[in-house]
């Protein structure tokens, strides 16, 4: 082999070998740009997880108590600890105006959101405002805020209320959240109208359909409870008997007896304390607890005002004008009894008393 052709064979090698890097290095950066666009996927699946992960959490959350009168404060905790914020706040529209339900600021009155964020709110549109300098004026929050979220809560597309959340580094906040802080939006709009739904089923549940006073039922379980939470607390029970009443249906009909148990009903309740709980006991008997009845002159009195009254109001109904009376029996625990049972039994007792001695009176002893 001459000269020529080794200089020729070195320069195949070196041709081949260059290529071959370039080659290489070509595969090395498509496979680690490769690496890296698989990296950043895995990491915002990672991300997506998480927030289903937590949306799924804070479903199961809310479902778990959805009873609670608390519930939506304890939402608003659940977004500070999720997104490490610096204040969240809820706000539901009530008369047309949104009130602060839930706040970890302990301002509560304060102005919780800038000019901007209240054009946003008033159109009812999610929104990101971030800024280098404080969004509010020194003093009005502990922390300067840099960064806040707006996003609105609607159920079956009315608005409802606000979720506003606030962080004090600048850029904080981004689209992402949104998105995530909209499935709590509809979380709550869902738990609001399922609380709702829980309330009127319960209220339902405890209230007389006709009268729409407590039934017989809450009214043993809820006087029960005070005498187990404080045995020594004092209290009257009144039961009430509307005179004649089966006369009055047999000759005016069922109408005009429901009418005469709706204005009884109506005057005990006008002339009754707020803490006093009123029930129906049975038919055209009512039940009355009287708190705190220490002086027996004054529960007499109450209670006699509203016999009066009763007998005083008169009854139409189409052609019919005409005037009913009601008879009571008072009780006193535990003067009367060491249950609510046996207090009952008494005042039961004394209201025939009264029905035997001429009727519409108050018999207390």
């Amino acid at each position: 082999m001459d000269v020529y052709d080794t200089v020729c064979d070195n320069i195949s090698y070196k041709e081949k070998y260059l290529r071959l890097r370039s080659e290489f290095e070509t595969y090395q950066n498509f496979a680690e740009s490769t690496i890296q666009i698989m990296s950043e996927k895995n990491s915002n699946l990672e991300k997506k997880l998480d927030s289903m992960t937590n949306i799924v959490e804070i479903s199961k959350y809310i479902n778990s108590y959805l009873s609670d009168k608390n519930l939506i404060p304890m939402i608003n905790d659940m977004i500070l600890g999720i997104l490490g914020a610096t204040y969240s706040s809820i706000y539901i529209m009530e008369d047309s105006k949104l009130s602060i339900k839930a706040t970890n600021y302990k301002y509560k009155k304060a102005n919780l959101c800038t000019e901007e964020c209240y054009k946003e709110l008033v159109n009812g549109n999610p929104f990101i405002i971030n800024s280098k300098t404080p969004l509010f004026s020194q003093g009005l929050k502990t922390n300067e805020i840099h960064s806040m979220i707006g996003v609105p809560i609607d159920l079956r597309e009315k608005f409802i209320g606000y979720i506003i959340v606030e962080h004090e580094l600048n850029n904080f906040f981004g689209y992402d959240h949104i998105k995530f802080i909209y499935t709590i939006a509809n979380q709550i709009a869902i738990a609001l109208e399922n609380n709702a739904l829980y309330n009127q089923i319960r209220e339902n549940s405890i209230r007389d359909p006709l009268l729409g006073i407590y039934n017989r039922k809450y009214f043993f379980d809820n006087i029960e409870g005070k005498i187990n939470r404080n045995q020594k607390r004092n209290f009257a029970i009144v039961m009430m008997d509307i005179d004649n009443f089966k006369d009055a249906n047999d000759s005016y009909g069922h109408q005009f007896g429901d009418i005469v148990l709706k204005g009884t009903t109506q005057i005990i309740q006008d002339n009754i304390d707020k803490h006093d709980i009123i029930a129906r006991y049975g038919g055209e008997e009512i039940v009355i607890y009287i708190k705190d009845a220490f002086d027996s002159k004054d529960v007499y009195s109450k209670i006699n005002n509203i016999r009066s009254k009763i007998s005083n109001n008169k009854i139409n109904y189409g052609k019919v004008s005409d005037k009913i009376t009601a008879s009571f029996g008072i009780s006193y625990y535990p003067k009367d009894g060491n249950t609510l049972q046996d207090v009952i039994s008494v005042a039961d007792a004394r209201l025939y008393v009264a029905k035997k001695t001429g009727k519409n009176k108050v018999i207390d002893k």
